[in-house]
């Protein structure tokens, strides 16, 4: 083996090792029956944990059981999403709102849920409120690690990367409550590792979930490393003068738009942008 053939292998051992790389090519298309179908990536390290029925129906995860209503909703989102970013080759993603219980959180899985379900995209999704950390939860995921262990004591991310039972998807849990989220949030080793997250594969997309704006500076600090910023806010419950607020704190910032959450449009309750 030359040398250059020895140090491409030792690049590949060394991602691997750090990232838990797909083995084999990332997507292959194959031409069957009227169009394109997808082979799905396998991954040699992430770990998949399947959610649980009752926790999905319990948060609202609705893209992951296959309600008609809930994916179509989404499914606008995420076309909308595509259509703004990929001619930029846009793809790390923060998902916002400007104070608690807005609905980002749901609005952030339902997304990357959503992604996960076009064959021409991965996708990863972070929890990145290192202060209230949720996304495990929503999930019904047993996980006591994540990205505060990888930034503080280096573990590796293929130890820490979780699928939920979608073939295109996986998940960065946020770990362990930190102190100093906000200095962690905007340090040059959280910069670095969002340019390494996004440009690792061409397809992917990256989803922040991050902290209300209004309530501490964690999802400003981190937006200047971010492509591209939505902002939740609640139909009938977020006030006006919050939202203008919000948006001019994110001014100069890459926001590519308001999602109105829980409208209601006749007698249904829609999740709707």
């Amino acid at each position: 083996m030359s040398k250059i053939a020895k140090a491409v292998e030792r690049a590949k051992r060394s991602r691997e090792a750090r990232f838990g790389v797909p083995e084999g090519p990332k997507t292959a298309f194959s031409t069957t029956g009227a169009g394109l179908s997808a082979q799905a990536p396998t991954y040699s390290d992430t770990r998949v944990i399947v959610p649980e029925r009752h926790y999905l129906e319990a948060h609202r995860i609705l893209t992951l059981l296959d309600d008609s209503l809930a994916i179509d909703t989404y499914n606008i989102l995420c076309t909308q999403l595509l259509l703004k970013t990929r001619p930029n080759l846009s793809n790390a993603i923060m998902v916002t709102s400007c104070v608690e219980d807005e609905g980002k959180t749901l609005t952030a899985i339902n997304l990357a849920v959503s992604i996960a379900r076009r064959v021409q995209h991965t996708v990863l999704l972070v929890d990145v409120d290192l202060r209230k950390p949720s996304i495990h939860r929503y999930l019904g995921l047993d996980i006591d690690k994540g990205l505060a262990e990888h930034l503080s004591d280096n573990v590796p991310l293929a130890e820490l990367l979780v699928s939920p039972g979608l073939p295109r998807m996986s998940v960065l849990a946020a770990g362990k409550p930190v102190h100093g989220a906000t200095e962690i949030l905007g340090s040059p080793r959280m910069e670095q590792l969002v340019q390494e997250l996004k440009s690792q594969y061409p397809d992917r997309y990256v989803i922040f979930d991050t902290p209300p704006v209004l309530s501490v500076s964690d999802s400003l600090a981190l937006s200047s490393f971010m492509d591209g910023i939505l902002l939740v806010v609640e139909a009938g419950r977020t006030p006006r003068d919050e939202i203008r607020k919000a948006v001019e704190l994110f001014q100069g910032k890459p926001l590519l738009g308001l999602i109105m959450n829980k409208c209601r449009y006749g007698s249904r309750k829609y999740y709707y942008q």
